[in-house]
């Protein structure tokens, strides 16, 4: 080959590779999908739910199905997250949404969490099924218990004759004034179900209230069981379950 028909080749072949990045990024500008939030942040008590919304949009000119599944790499276990749907197909320029649900199990430990929603993109053509783009959605959630350093205080062995004092201490960890509720549910083997109710006033972030529920009439023999419950009316109380024994020993 002669030195010029050598050039021509070299010439040709350069030519080439400028032009093929040029084509890639056209092709992955014209195929992509956009989500709105790209985070969210929110605060949930222990024993509540909350509901979110993303808004996807296609913004490529083909149609593309996009998946959406929890990072399974930073996805805390203890969390009770559902994505509905999980899988929609997105004409060009088509925009819809997924809602997502947000669950804390009664048992979950306060603190921070952080995980993510991703959301991957392929071609709606059956030959077309690599994943052409991939979002994620950060979710930051703070798990918060709105009463916290609880304590109880009762009699378990019961003089018939007495008056039983349930007392129920706890300290509003929420964040914002609220009033402590205080439930005492007491229940037989066959009948003489009581419940109790004590309520504070009003409680500042941090403030600690002390509440009595009485009962007045305890039977003359009785094994009742008691279930203790102290809350904030948000998210799952605080709750103790013990046994009664009443009789008349003094």
């Amino acid at each position: 080959m002669s030195r010029i028909n050598k050039l021509a080749v070299i010439t040709i072949i350069s030519f080439l590779c400028l032009l093929l990045p040029v084509s890639t990024a056209r092709a992955a500008r014209d195929v992509g999908f956009q989500v709105s939030p790209t985070s969210i942040n929110t605060t949930i008590a222990v024993g509540d739910e909350t509901n979110e919304t993303i808004t996807l949009r296609n913004s490529s000119t083909d149609e593309v199905v996009v998946k959406a599944h929890m990072d399974v790499n930073g996805n805390p276990a203890e969390l009770n997250i559902s994505l509905e749907p999980d899988q929609l197909s997105l004409k060009p320029g088509e925009s819809a949404q997924v809602g997502v649900r947000l669950k804390i199990p009664d048992e979950t430990q306060p603190g921070h969490r952080l995980t993510s929603v991703l959301f991957d993109a392929a071609g709606s053509s059956e030959r077309d099924v690599s994943i052409v783009g991939r979002i994620g959605v950060v979710f930051s959630i703070e798990v918060i218990r709105p009463v916290a350093d609880v304590r109880w205080s009762f009699p378990r062995l019961i003089d018939s004759s007495d008056q039983v004092v349930f007392g129920m201490e706890g300290r509003n960890t929420g964040n914002f004034t609220t009033k402590l509720q205080g439930d005492a549910k007491i229940a037989g083997i066959v009948r003489g179900d009581v419940d109790l109710q004590a309520a504070s006033g009003p409680l500042a972030v941090g403030e600690i209230a002390y509440l009595q529920a009485v009962w007045d009439e305890a039977p003359l023999f009785a094994i009742k069981r008691v279930t203790l419950d102290l809350s904030s009316g948000i998210g799952a109380p605080v709750e103790h379950k013990a046994f009664l024994v009443i009789f008349p020993w003094k």
